[in-house]
């Protein structure tokens, strides 16, 4: 005999259906809650200054060694090479030390063994960097004058653009997202938070990428707020580590131009301290091949 099923039985069975329901709209409206604040949360971590701070971050590995190719046209249009032997040494926060570089110069002939050194420290040290200068003439090294800078060989890039900047000296705007070709950027312009005698911008802009916060291009303002100088950077991976592979810069004001290949590149090689000392600026480059 078929039996209906009874008022109570179909009150149950509906009950633990509209249960089901319940619990099947309460998941999903937690998971649209939890979504929009993680959106939310990505959107904060997002802002101008978090941003540059994973620009900054971007492993350039614990050491490099290189070449560095440099063709510096003037803004007569007389180009020059100069070829330079680069060592880098970076140092984890907290230590006494943020970063050694040494420079020794092999093209052209006439400047083969100058050699210059740059210490510099944690910005928390308040430290300007130590700067020395190795001439072979004059068999000796000279250490130069704190917040001494000048361009590298005369061209348009300092020793000081080639460092990552702290995020703290600055105060970052998020411009625009700009889009060029299928790559998405962020446009972000800082400007010094403190007026530096040595720090010769009142404003930079970086179009940061949207994927990996390389840096792709860089302008730079003078003390006037006037565009000064254009920089293009091509990057290259090594193992995990980026590095400048291209980098070209043009002077808008003087019309002048420098290209700046980087070759024989290494990363992660162990560099000593014995490295960067002045008894290696006198021995000269030759004593590392």
């Amino acid at each position: 005999m078929l039996r209906m099923p009874s008022q109570r039985a179909i009150h149950h069975h509906s009950a633990r259906h509209l249960g089901a329901g319940l619990r099947l709209l309460f998941a999903i409206a937690l998971g649209a809650l939890l979504l929009a604040a993680t959106a939310q949360a990505q959107a904060q971590e997002l802002d101008a200054k978090g941003i540059f701070v994973k620009a900054q971050a971007v492993n350039p590995g614990q050491d490099q060694q290189s070449k560095l190719t440099l063709l510096i046209k003037d803004g007569d249009g007389n180009t020059r090479k100069v070829v330079l032997k680069r060592f880098w040494k970076n140092y984890s926060p907290g230590g006494e030390f943020a970063a050694k570089v040494l420079l020794f110069h092999e093209y052209p002939p006439a400047e083969r063994g100058k050699a210059f050194m740059v210490w510099s420290y944690p910005e928390e040290t308040q430290n300007p960097p130590d700067q020395w200068f190795f001439y072979p003439p004059l068999r000796a090294v000279h250490k130069l004058p704190q917040q001494f800078e000048e361009n590298i060989q005369g061209s348009d890039v300092r020793a000081s653009d080639m460092d990552p900047r702290s995020p703290s000296l600055d105060e970052h705007e998020l411009m625009r997202e700009e889009e060029i070709g299928t790559q998405k950027y962020y446009v972000v312009s800082s400007s010094p938070i403190n007026p530096d005698k040595g720090y010769p911008y009142s404003k930079v802009v970086r179009w940061i990428s949207a994927d990996n916060f390389l840096i792709d291009k860089i302008n730079y303002y003078d003390k006037d707020q006037k565009l000064l100088k254009k920089q293009t950077i091509s990057w290259k991976r090594i193992g995990d580590a980026w590095v400048w592979q291209k980098v070209v810069v043009a002077n808008v004001q003087s019309g002048s131009q420098t290209t700046l290949n980087l070759t024989e590149i290494q990363v992660n090689q162990g560099l000593k301290e014995s490295l960067f000392t002045e008894r290696m600026m006198l021995r000269g480059g030759t004593a590392l091949r």
